[in-house]
């Protein structure tokens, strides 16, 4: 209490006596009140404004316990009638615009705020105020100048000190930032709000461990901390972790941040959990309509689901909203595609990339959409930039330069595998002819592990090495999915060599006695899904069920490819169509690919969908029916310039796979009577 709060008044009542009287018991009830017996020195100064009703003090002093009870409205009421009362007393402004404050009148809080400082200046807990009226509104540059006031008045003012370091965070200004907000903590180690807004800092600053650091033990120290749960939330995000729970305790936590819910919905979008998805992002948007990012977000999600037209018009109205949002027009040239429109697809990755050209999601997206047009030339330009679109992970770093190209007759070249097995099958088929092109000394090939063996005794010349051994010295290094940009820039360049990879022959003698063993017919592999099926490419894939026309057919030896097992699911065709799909226990055709190799040389033909057994067929030279509409990997063409022992069956135009399946079996029917 001050000297203004302890003074009494003239203003209302009746008479001196009463004044007196009331003088008294706001005299007696001010130690209460500062000993923290607030009910006691309530009592007294209702009884002080029984007996004068407009007492300047007692009202203020009675607003002040209604504020430190938590009875704002009451807080903001009282203490307003003191200023009516009296208005030349700093105090009443300043604790009213913290009632104000508290209510979220912010706008009226900085007027009275203002008001305190014209009083009395310097004024520190005023001008600390005035700065959180005028952060609630967004204003953060003031709120900065306001927060310095408080602190070049009173050095050691904690509260003004963090909210500073909070708003510089804010302002993009981490580096000052850091330093208050660590004095901070000096002084209380347990504020959970100081150890938020360092972790923001943190974050800004790269400093990624230590920001979630600080993060999570804000969230320890304060687990109801919405804001430190949704800072890291996000930051887990952005670095590709999963961050469910931490979301789910800032949507509960805050469930007015509409941010929080965009991130919410990315989560669940990740997850393929896409109808939870749609209903967050449409949660942040009844917060904030105009969250282009929620808008953006919330046509990915109706693509995945089907609904195109919907996902173009989310995304119309993010860029409504936002004209030169790259990653909008990226995601509408997605949609265009979906509807089979190319021309209006390129157009909205290249408007992407003139809005932001390091906008790589949509290099990389018209990559696939040139090549699977056949503009190869420009299609693997665009490729290049794939590890930089967040679809591929990070390109690992390197101590010698990417090859471009050039001959190196006495030096080594390192190329390595990239993105998964299917995908090192497939762009292996140029590593025969880059170590037999004698332009360089010696090529070192990183591979699969699982494929050491079978790329050494194919390519005996080079020097093969599972992928992550340890650092190897080489002169250049290239991935391999860079090396069609090279090697392979036309369908010319394709050989017509049938197969690049060589089983060991003892164990493809044992395999071709096991298979012998079932008798006569055709032997054909299966393998009908995948182990990675997304919302994005469900479509590809099917259940075994749906293959009962080929199931059902005389003559044939099904073997199954499917590395993943699913026992039960070919237990119950095996039961429902009284089928036999061969498989043995002894091998696992997930680790152990050099048997697997030799299985597949054995087999008369592969049946399959996009999956890795039809590309390891296809590496083998076996024959391989792929089941699938065209993609990307064709380059233009009806069929897979990489694997000339490869035939597409493609659906008919409008249909699942289901027609595919039905010219498979028409064809096995063919194929198997003139085999018998």
């Amino acid at each position: 209490m001050n000297r203004n709060q302890r003074r009494a008044s003239n203003a209302g009542g009746s008479g001196p006596v009463a004044l007196a009287k009331a003088n008294a018991l706001v005299g007696q009830a001010v130690p209460l009140h500062q000993a923290g017996r607030l009910t006691e020195a309530e009592a007294l100064y209702r009884q002080a404004l029984a007996l004068q009703p407009r007492h300047p003090d007692a009202l203020h002093l009675l607003g002040m316990i209604a504020c430190q009870t938590g009875r704002f409205t009451e807080a903001a009421d009282r203490i307003g009638q003191a200023v009516a009362a009296n208005r030349t007393v700093p105090d009443y402004h300043a604790n009213l615009a913290y009632a104000l404050h508290a209510l979220g009148r912010v706008g009226e809080a900085e007027a009275a705020a203002r008001a305190a400082l014209r009083l009395r200046a310097p004024f520190p807990e005023a001008a600390n105020t005035l700065g959180n009226a005028l952060t609630a509104q967004g204003r953060f540059d003031e709120a900065a100048v306001a927060y310095t006031d408080a602190l070049r008045a009173r050095p050691d003012y904690a509260d003004a000190m963090g909210n500073l370091g909070a708003v510089l965070q804010r302002l993009n200004r981490p580096t000052e930032a850091e330093p208050l907000l660590r004095q901070v903590l000096v002084w209380f180690p347990h504020r959970s709000d100081a150890r938020t807004a360092l972790g923001l800092a943190l974050l800004d600053l790269d400093r990624v461990e230590e920001g979630e650091a600080a993060l999570r033990t804000a969230l320890e120290l304060r687990p109801d901390n919405g804001g430190a749960a949704l800072a890291l939330a996000l930051a887990v995000q952005r670095r590709g972790g999963r961050a469910d729970a931490l979301h789910r305790r800032s949507a509960i936590l805050t469930p007015g941040e509409a941010v929080g819910w965009n991130g919410w919905g990315l989560s669940l979008h990740a997850q393929d959990r896409l109808a939870g998805a749609v209903n967050a992002f449409h949660r942040a948007l009844r917060l904030v309509p105009d969250l282009t990012e929620a808008w953006t977000n919330l046509g990915n999600t109706h693509r995945l689901q089907g609904r195109t037209r919907e996902a173009m018009a989310a995304q119309q109205r993010a860029l409504a909203l936002r004209p030169d949002y790259a990653a909008a027009h990226s995601n509408l040239g997605q949609s265009h595609q979906d509807y089979g429109n190319d021309r209006e697809a390129e157009s909205g990755f290249s408007r992407a990339l003139l809005c932001d050209p390091g906008e790589s999601t949509a290099r990389f997206n018209r990559a696939l959409l040139r090549l699977r047009l056949g503009r190869m030339t420009a299609g693997w330009a665009d490729y290049a930039d794939r590890f930089t679109s967040g679809r591929l992970g990070a390109l690992p770093a390197r101590s010698m330069p990417e090859w471009q190209g050039q001959d190196l007759p006495r030096g080594r070249l390192l190329v390595w595998g990239e993105q998964g097995l299917g995908d090192e099958l497939m762009f292996g088929s140029i590593l025969p002819d880059l170590v037999g092109s004698g332009r360089i000394g010696q090529v070192v090939i990183e591979c699969d592990p699982r494929l050491v063996g079978l790329v050494q005794r194919s390519i005996p010349t080079a020097v093969v090495r599972a992928a992550l051994t340890g650092p190897v010295e080489a002169d250049a290094h290239l991935p391999f999915g860079s090396l069609p940009r090279l090697l392979r820039a036309r369908l010319a360049d394709f050989p017509a060599r049938n197969g690049w990879l060589r089983p060991d022959p003892a164990e493809a003698a044992l395999w071709r006695t096991r298979l012998d063993a079932l008798g006569p017919g055709l032997r054909v592999g299966i393998a009908w899904t995948s182990r990675r099926v997304t919302a994005s490419r469900r479509t590809a894939y099917t259940t075994l069920a749906q293959w009962e026309a080929v199931l059902r057919l005389p003559n044939l030896h099904l073997v199954s490819l499917q590395y993943d097992k699913r026992e039960d699911e070919i237990a119950e065709v095996e039961r429902r169509f009284g089928v036999t799909i061969h498989r043995w226990p002894d091998l696992d055709q997930t680790a152990d690919l050099e048997r697997t190799a030799a299985l597949i040389a054995g087999l008369d033909l592969v049946l399959t969908v996009a999956s890795s057994p039809g590309e390891l067929a296809g590496a083998l030279g076996i024959p391989v029916w792929r089941i699938g509409g065209p993609d990307w990997t064709h380059l233009g063409t009806g069929t897979r310039p990489w694997f000339p022992s490869m035939r597409s069956l493609a659906p008919k135009t409008g249909s699942d796979l289901s027609t595919a399946i039905e010219q498979a079996k028409q064809d096995l029917v063919r194929l198997s009577g003139d085999y018998l």
